[in-house]
């Protein structure tokens, strides 16, 4: 009889796991979406209406030089960043212009653009910007090259509010992507868990690729930035709009990436998604069938309860027949 109980138990325990399984994956699955990550845009003249027309409070308007910072004041919704190549202009140009934006920008490259010292010392020179940042109240956003990215970025993660990995050179080629973005992702924000992640994509190729891509890394992902141009204005805002799309499927990051064609002029179709059942749906779905599983169950061992009941109140009555 013990033996029946325990057997019992184990089966209700199998049908209650296969019931909260599948609504867990699903539900982590759909932890994160492209559609409600921000966008971090940048602008040129030709786009500042469609941000402000399209744009989230959590939305970032980004000039890629501090030239440019007149655009943002014709911004009307979302947080406004100004892009800068060294530390010395921003101690230099702060005093004049700190009320103009929220973010401080720092893209540190191996290049012409920055100064050799600071190249030499990357991370003395993210804590020179961290310190900036706070002595003015602005968030830190840090778009480092991939060099930089890959040999100091968790060094660095620790002193920057956002972390841009730069993939655009690349974008075409997912498989990079994902080995390079993933890990490193992973890495960063264990080296600072309130770290805002995005990668940098340009506005060249099949929109719809690109934002499949994307689909692939959003595990990993907060926002995606949007390196723009004066001539891919069309594609800037197809991009824009294609990532506020719902995504009908969820690409894993190994998933197949579509291959980009060349730059579209106007928005492109949204790709058709396969059909997929409601959370809700598929949740009370595998809850009844657990109930009416554990059910029968039931049943059964009640059954064969009272089938041995039945059998030994014969068995005493013909034992005492035969003694009667």
């Amino acid at each position: 009889m013990k033996f029946q109980q325990h057997l019992m138990v184990l089966f209700m325990l199998v049908f209650a796991s296969a019931a909260v399984a599948p609504v867990q994956a699903q539900q982590s699955t759909d932890a994160k979406s492209l559609a409600t990550m921000w966008i971090d845009m940048g602008l040129n003249p030709q786009l500042v209406n469609w941000f402000n027309q399209h744009a989230r409070p959590n939305d970032i308007a980004r000039v890629d030089h501090f030239s440019l910072i007149d655009l943002l004041g014709q911004v009307r919704v979302g947080q406004r960043l100004v892009v800068f190549k060294t530390v010395a202009d921003v101690e230099q140009l702060m005093p004049n212009i700190a009320d103009k934006f929220d973010i401080i920008g720092y893209n540190l490259e191996h290049g012409p653009g920055n100064r050799p010292d600071e190249i030499a010392d990357p991370v003395g020179s993210v804590r020179r910007m961290r310190a900036l940042a706070d002595r003015y109240g602005k968030k830190l956003a840090f778009g480092p090259d991939r060099e930089f990215a890959l040999n100091d970025g968790v060094a660095m993660a620790p002193f920057v509010d956002m972390f841009v990995l730069q993939v655009q050179r690349v974008q075409t080629e997912p498989e990079t992507v994902r080995d390079f973005v993933l890990p490193m992702a992973r890495q960063l924000r264990e080296a600072n868990p309130k770290l805002q992640i995005s990668v940098q994509v340009r506005t060249e190729g099949d929109v719809v690729a690109i934002a499949d891509l994307l689909d692939s890394l959003k595990a990993e992902l907060d926002g995606i930035s949007i390196l723009t141009s004066p001539e891919t204005i069309d594609v800037a805002q197809a991009l824009g709009a294609e990532l506020r799309q719902p995504r009908a499927t969820s690409l894993g990051p190994n998933a197949p990436t579509a291959t980009p064609k060349a730059a579209p002029k106007s928005t492109p179709t949204p790709a058709p998604g396969l059909f997929r059942f409601p959370v809700w749906f598929c949740a009370g779905g595998f809850m009844l069938g657990g109930v009416l599983g554990a059910g029968v169950l039931a049943t059964a061992f009640f059954y064969v309860l009272q089938r041995d009941g039945t059998t030994r109140r014969r068995t005493r009555f013909s034992i005492r027949k035969q003694h009667g």
